[in-house]
């Protein structure tokens, strides 16, 4: 099942904190999406090369994903 969310970067610090979190679950593709580029969130690079300005698309497209998922990318959610 693919899980679908948005999140969005205060600043640097927030997405180097977020692909560190992301990063213990390297057995799960992760992306993020913004406008027409799709970066592995495992990537620093790839994610600093995003509008962070904006919130950006995630997905995780296969599973099964652990809770502790959910718990790390807590504080990168963004609701509208």
């Amino acid at each position: 099942m693919m899980y679908k969310a948005k999140v969005f970067f205060n600043n640097l610090t927030d997405v180097k904190t977020f692909v560190d979190a992301v990063a213990k679950y390297d057995h799960l593709e992760i992306n993020l999406i913004s406008d027409i580029y799709t970066m592995n969130a495992h990537s620093l690079i790839g994610v600093l090369s995003l509008d962070i300005t904006a919130p950006i698309d995630l997905e995780v497209p296969t599973g099964p994903i652990p809770d502790s998922f959910f718990e790390d990318i807590r504080p990168y959610l963004y609701e509208e």
